[in-house]
């Protein structure tokens, strides 16, 4: 039994052995489960309104009603009710619809007992917390100290997020530092405020995409293998499409889909080189692998910053634009020390 009572999870999956792992392993986990081989038997349990539902969980494949179609008509009616889609394949277009129809997660087969355990307990437990509402509020300043008043980007940003339940809020931190960084080597190249309030969004965004990674890939503690690295290079296309129908946000998706191309075209998803690389990406690259460098990992200690920038400008001309490095050179350490001060891990 969980420590706030009784959760309840509804499985649905055709597959009676995997309909049975799952449910067993949530049932260890301190879950009251029901469990179903259809969508349709779901839904008439659910249409019953007997019992409190805490999270619905469903295999994607399925004859008759697939977990798409079920999510669709879930959403309808329950529109908070967190669910979970499962497969054993993840595709960009099977990505995508996920997303669009407002997927909470998504768990690729085969799934480890404690990616499932854990998956649960953070969207029943931690996101019903005072955890989860303060990484809101912080989200929400710092999209509305932007003073984006005028196009109404936080008003629409900020639906993006509860719709996702902010499922990857671990790394907002992360975010805010390196849109800080860009913002300071956008002031040094002095582009204009207007510019540096979009830069600095998108900085924010750049990883939204990975919501619709699944949950055990983006979070595998070890090396991806091949399969696993082409969902994960993914993420910067389905960014891309939750930006695309917020119009005026061109500049910032700009940084959402290219924030993984390099200077010398060997990065993804276009292969871009040099100068047609727009010029926001250039400049969040540099910002992302600083607070990378400089920051603490499970399998290392972060780097100071002069040995930062060292491994930094031994990449100019391959993965960053050398004009830029010189740009960053100038910038002073206790600038960027400032924004790392401002915005810890542990905060």
């Amino acid at each position: 039994m969980l420590a706030n009572g009784e959760r309840t999870v509804v499985v649905v999956d055709d597959d009676e052995s995997m309909r049975l792992y799952l449910s067993e392993t949530l049932a260890s986990g301190g879950y009251d489960c029901q469990s179903f081989a259809n969508g349709a038997a779901a839904l008439e349990w659910l249409a019953l309104g007997n019992d409190r539902v805490d999270l619905l969980l469903s295999d994607i494949a399925m004859p008759g009603m697939n977990g798409l179609d079920l999510l669709r008509t879930v959403k309808t009616v329950a529109p908070d009710l967190p669910f979970i889609l499962i497969s054993g394949l993840c595709d960009l277009s099977t990505a995508q619809r996920a997303m669009r129809a407002g997927a909470t997660d998504y768990l690729l087969k085969p799934v480890r007992p404690a990616d499932l355990v854990g998956l649960v307990s953070k969207h029943v437990d931690i996101v019903n917390s005072e955890v989860f509402d303060a990484v809101k509020a912080a989200l929400k300043r710092s999209l509305t100290a932007m003073e984006a008043a005028e196009t109404n980007q936080a008003d629409r940003l900020l639906p993006i997020f509860d719709v996702l339940g902010i499922k990857r809020f671990e790394t907002l931190q992360h975010s805010r530092r390196v849109a800080a960084f860009a913002v300071l080597m956008g002031r040094n190249l002095g582009l204009d405020r207007r510019f540096l309030r979009r830069l600095e969004i998108g900085s924010l965004l750049h990883d939204i995409g990975k919501a619709g990674i699944p949950h055990n890939v983006l979070m595998k503690p070890g090396k991806l293998n091949a399969e696993e690295w082409a969902i994960m290079m993914m993420h910067p296309r389905l960014g891309l499409d939750l930006l695309s129908g917020l119009p005026g946000l061109d500049l910032e998706a700009q940084i959402v889909y290219s924030h993984h191309e390099r200077f010398d075209g060997e990065g993804y998803p276009q292969q871009l080189a040099g100068e047609a690389i727009p010029l926001p990406a250039r400049i969040f690259s540099i910002a992302d692998t600083l607070d990378a460098l400089t920051s603490d990992r499970c399998y290392r200690a972060g780097r100071g910053l002069p040995a930062a920038r060292a491994v930094i400008h031994g990449a100019a001309g391959s993965q960053f634009d050398p004009a830029l490095l010189d740009l960053f050179e100038r910038i002073e350490d206790r600038e960027f020390e400032a924004v790392r001060e401002q915005f810890p891990d542990a905060s």
